[in-house]
C-alpha cells in the first residue's frame, strides 16, 4: 500500500486490504485516486497488486500511465507463462468443457441422475482430472479479470456435487441444469444453505469462496448475499470438523468474510444494514473482529446509527466498542454521546465524522444519512435530560444555523412522535413527559427477541454438532483399541 494512503488521517485501506482478495483491493484504489489524488502512489500499489494476477495488459496500461513508463519488466515473462497455462488447462478440461456446452447432452445427462463425477465418468469417459482441470480454468479465468465467466464455470462444477432430485422421466427437473438457470446447478439447490451441498470438502470450500468473489466483482448483491451466506454456512460446517478448518483457520476465514460482506453490507440497501450488524453481533465474529479486525468496529457502529430498526443493540455496541482496541471519529462519537454524555464533544466529533465518511469507500454514499440521523440522535439525548431547551443552543449542538435547526426540529418531532413543542415567544424548546406503558416496554424490550433466539439456536446447533463429533470420534477410536 502506497505512504500516502497510509498516512491518510483516519484511512482504511491499508488494514482492510490484508483481508481482501488482490482483485477487490483495485475498486479501493481507484477510489482512493480520486481522493487523495495522488496517481502515481496509486499506480505504483496498483502495479504491485496485478503482478499476483494474470491481467497482464491492465498491469501494462497502469505502467503507462504513472510517468511515462513501459511495460513492467516482468510482464513478458508473465505473458508467455499465462498464455502457456490457458492452453494446458484448456486441452485438460475439454472433455467436461464440451459436455457443458452441449444442453442436450447435459440434459439426458440430468433425466439419467448421471450429472455427477461418478455418472460422467461412467456414461461419458470423462476423467475426474478433466473436472479438476476445469475447476483450475475458472480460476485461471478469475485471475484474468473475466468475471462472469469464472461464475458461470463455478456453476457447471459445484452442480455436480449437488445431490440431484428423482426426475423420473419428467423433463422439468432437467431444465433448471440445462438452461432456464445459464447452464447453472438446479433453483431449488440455490435456496438451500450452501448451495444443496451436503458434503463440503476444501475444494468445495474453495470454490464457494470464488463464487461470492465473483458476484462482488460482477456487483449483483442480492446473489452476493446468499453466497456470502453459504461461505458462512460452510465455514461453521467445517469449523472443528475432522480433516476441516482449525480454530486458528476459522477465525482468520471469518475475519476474511467480515471484510469481504462489507461489498455486499453497504451495496444492498434491502437488507445490507440489518445483515451487517446481525452477522456482527454474533459471537464468534465478535472474537474475530476483537482479535483480528477491530477496526471493523467502525462499519458496524455507522450501521447501527442509520438503521432505526437497529437501535436496541446499541447498548451492545457500547460494550463491544469498550472491548475493541480501535477509535475514530465515529467511535468517538458513539462514546461521546452514549458513555459520557458530552454533547459539546460530540458535536465536535460529528463534525469530523463527515470527512471521515466522504473518505471511507463503503461509507461515502451514506454520509448525508448518517449525519441526518446522527444529529437526531444528538437531539434525542439532550432532550432526554433537559426539559427547556434553548433553540440556539439547540443548534449549536447541531452544529446548523438557528433557522435551519428550528425547521429541522420541527421535522424530527414530527416524524418521531416526540411530546414536545416549540415556544416562539422565548425561543425554545419545551419537552413532555413521556411515560412508557408496560405493555409497550414488553414491546421494546422483546423485538430484537426472533433474532436473538435464532442466533441461540444456530450457535447451540453448532455445539452440539462439535459434541457429537467429538463422540463419534471417541467410540471409533475405542473400537480400534479393541
Amino acid at each position: 500500500m502506497p505512504e500516502t494512503l497510509a498516512n491518510t488521517a483516519w484511512d482504511l485501506t491499508s488494514r482492510i486490504s490484508t483481508s481482501l482478495d488482490p482483485h477487490h483491493v483495485l475498486p479501493l484504489l481507484e477510489f482512493a485516486e480520486n481522493n487523495v489524488g495522488s496517481s502515481s502512489a496509486v499506480g505504483e500499489a496498483k502495479l504491485s497488486l496485478l503482478k499476483n494476477t494474470f491481467m497482464v495488459d491492465y498491469a501494462v496500461e497502469i505502467s503507462q500511465k504513472i510517468g511515462g513508463k513501459g511495460e513492467p519488466e516482468w510482464s513478458e515473462e508473465k505473458r508467455k507463462t499465462v498464455m502457456a497455462s490457458f492452453d494446458t488447462l484448456t486441452k485438460g478440461a475439454k472433455a467436461f468443457a464440451d459436455i457443458v456446452g452441449d444442453s442436450s447432452k447435459k440434459k439426458d445427462l440430468v433425466q439419467g441422475n448421471n450429472w455427477s463425477v461418478l455418472g460422467l465418468e461412467k456414461t461419458s469417459g470423462v476423467k475426474a482430472d478433466a473436472i479438476e482441470n476445469y475447476r483450475k480454468l475458472a480460476k485461471f479465468q478469475y485471475e484474468c479479470g473475466d468475471y462472469e465467466t469464472a461464475y458461470n464455470m463455478l456453476e457447471n462444477y459445484l452442480s455436480l456435487f449437488v445431490p440431484q432430485e428423482k426426475s423420473n422421466g419428467d423433463a422439468d427437473a432437467a431444465d433448471d441444469y440445462s438452461g432456464a438457470n445459464n447452464n447453472n446447478m438446479s433453483a431449488n439447490a440455490k435456496n438451500m444453505p450452501a448451495f444443496g451441498l451436503t458434503d463440503i470438502t476444501a475444494t468445495l470450500h474453495g470454490v464457494l469462496w470464488g463464487k461470492l468473489s465473483c458476484l462482488i466483482l460482477m456487483g449483483k448483491w442480492d446473489e452476493a448475499m446468499v453466497a456470502l451466506n453459504a461461505v458462512k454456512y460452510s465455514i461453521d460446517a467445517r469449523s472443528g470438523a475432522e480433516g476441516g478448518l482449525s480454530a486458528l483457520q476459522s477465525l482468520k476465514e471469518r475475519t476474511w468474510l467480515l471484510h469481504w460482506g462489507l461489498f455486499v453490507f453497504w451495496n444492498n440497501s434491502k437488507k445490507g444494514l440489518d445483515a451487517i450488524i446481525d452477522l456482527y453481533m454474533q459471537e464468534k465474529n465478535i472474537q474475530a473482529i476483537q482479535t483480528n479486525a477491530p477496526h471493523l468496529i467502525r462499519y458496524l457502529a455507522s450501521a447501527i446509527i442509520i438503521n432505526k430498526r437497529k437501535r436496541a443493540n446499541l447498548k451492545d455496541l457500547v460494550k463491544f466498542i469498550h472491548h475493541c482496541d480501535y477509535a475514530d471519529p465515529i467511535i468517538q462519537f458513539v462514546d461521546c454521546l452514549y458513555v459520557k454524555f458530552d454533547f459539546e464533544g460530540a458535536q465536535q466529533k460529528l463534525q469530523a465524522c463527515e470527512s471521515v465518511l466522504a473518505a471511507d469507500f463503503f461509507l461515502h454514499n451514506q454520509t448525508k444519512l448518517f449525519m441526518e440521523e446522527a444529529r437526531v440522535f444528538i437531539f434525542e439525548n439532550y432532550c432526554r435530560i433537559h426539559q427547556k431547551i434553548d433553540m440556539t443552543t439547540l443548534a449549536e449542538k447541531l452544529s446548523m444555523q438557528p433557522e435551519d435547526a428550528e425547521t429541522w426540529i420541527v421535522d424530527v418531532i414530527r416524524n418521531a412522535s416526540f411530546d414536545a413543542k416549540i415556544d416562539s415567544t422565548e425561543n425554545c424548546v419545551i419537552m413532555g413527559h413521556t411515560t412508557h406503558s408496560v405493555h409497550q416496554q414488553v414491546i421494546n424490550k422483546t423485538k430484537d427477541l426472533t433474532a436473538r433466539s435464532l442466533n441461540l439456536t444456530s450457535n447451540l446447533k453448532s455445539y452440539l454438532g462439535d459434541v457429537r463429533e467429538k463422540e463419534r470420534r471417541e467410540r471409533e477410536a475405542a473400537r480400534e483399541i479393541e
